[in-house]
């Protein structure tokens, strides 16, 4: 393989185990906000039912009661949710500064058959302010948090109001919040800020992976080129990232990824028209074709397959049982930043020897 070839495949894999990485880092900063909700549901239905034992009149102390509730719902989620922004920030910029580290070393590793490359590193506040100063989506984190804080205290506070003018039970109204076991809890108003907030954080860590990338190519402008845009692409890609797919953009210039929530595309450091320590361009190679994730993950490896869709599935994907229009993760499983270092050290010595593990 060529060493812009090098530089996709193992950003590919790097992808895959980040979808683990992403999903883990959404986990667990929900994982606070679901033992939270279990009390809130509590404290309203106790609240409520000793309104309604006085009947729902609009008495002063009924009055003075739901009032106290509401404030108390608003705080309660202040609180649970700057707890959740202090966790994903600190978790984050240990992986901003893992990311630019794995960047620094796979493109070191894929051209060290053609040139030994010194690669400079940004300083730990630069790729700090991905997570604290720049925004995603038009906001900073600790704005999104805010915000859905601030959605979700209106959405039970709606649903605690309407209830209550309906002539709703605590229970009719409780449903209303927590939603019914026969659908998993996923038809409360509670749910649609877990939603939001699973997408906004799995979004917020793509931000941080391409900034520093980002800061990491830019420091060595000297080496890299220009950046490759590669979209995952299957079913779900949009069409505007499957239009961007293989194309050549200048350092920091051209759109940028995450296009939009939940986005998988990346941008790549490519080095294919560089002279670098005097040696010619074509020896690292063409811009790799675009490929579609059935595409790549049929040259790889069986084990490499199981890993990916699980034993099961990676049989039957070999036998042409199994197709593959989108993603699929067959393990369910998620990586702490721990884990992703090992699986990472995976790839390296993969596509690299076993010289490259320890990254």
């Amino acid at each position: 393989m060529t060493v812009n070839s090098e530089i996709l495949s193992a950003s590919i894999r790097h992808s895959i185990w980040l979808e683990r990485y992403r999903a883990q880092v959404a986990k667990k900063a929900l994982a606070e906000l679901n033992k939270a909700n279990r009390k809130l549901v509590e404290r309203i239905a106790g609240e409520l039912t000793r309104i309604e034992e006085r009947g729902y009149s609009l008495s002063a102390a009924t009055q003075a009661r739901l009032t106290q509730l509401l404030r108390l719902i608003a705080d309660d989620r202040a609180e649970v949710f700057s707890a959740a922004n202090d966790y994903t920030a600190d978790e984050l910029k240990d992986f901003a500064v893992y990311e630019a580290e794995f960047q620094a070393k796979m493109i070191k590793q894929a051209a060290m058959p053609v040139a030994a490359l010194d690669m400079a590193m940004p300083t730990k506040s630069q790729l700090y302010a991905a997570v604290t100063k720049q925004p995603f989506r038009g906001r900073l984190l600790k704005n999104w948090y805010a915000g859905l804080a601030a959605n979700d205290a209106q959405r039970v506070t709606d649903a605690l109001r309407i209830g209550i003018a309906d002539g709703q039970t605590t229970d009719q109204i409780v449903r209303q919040i927590r939603g019914t076991r026969a659908l998993g809890y996923s038809d409360g108003v509670l749910d649609i800020t877990r939603r939001e907030a699973y997408s906004m954080v799995r979004t917020a860590t793509a931000h941080v992976a391409a900034r520093a990338k980002e800061d990491l190519i830019a420091a060595n402008d000297d080496i890299v080129l220009g950046e490759q845009w590669i979209a995952t692409l299957d079913s779900r890609t949009t069409a505007t990232c499957a239009s961007l797919d293989g194309k050549i953009f200048d350092i920091g210039k051209g759109p940028q990824v995450p296009r939009h929530f939940n986005c998988r595309s990346q941008r790549i450091p490519y080095l294919g028209e560089t002279d670098i320590e005097g040696t010619r361009a074509s020896k690292f190679g063409p811009v790799p074709e675009s490929t579609t994730y059935e595409q790549w993950l049929r040259g790889q490896s069986a084990s490499v397959q199981d890993d990916i869709l699980g034993e099961a599935k990676g049989k039957l994907f070999r036998e042409g049982g199994l197709k593959l229009d989108r993603f699929v993760d067959g393990s369910g499983r998620e990586y702490t930043l721990k884990q992703l270092r090992k699986r990472d050290s995976d790839i390296f010595e993969a596509i690299f020897g076993d010289d490259a593990r320890n990254i």
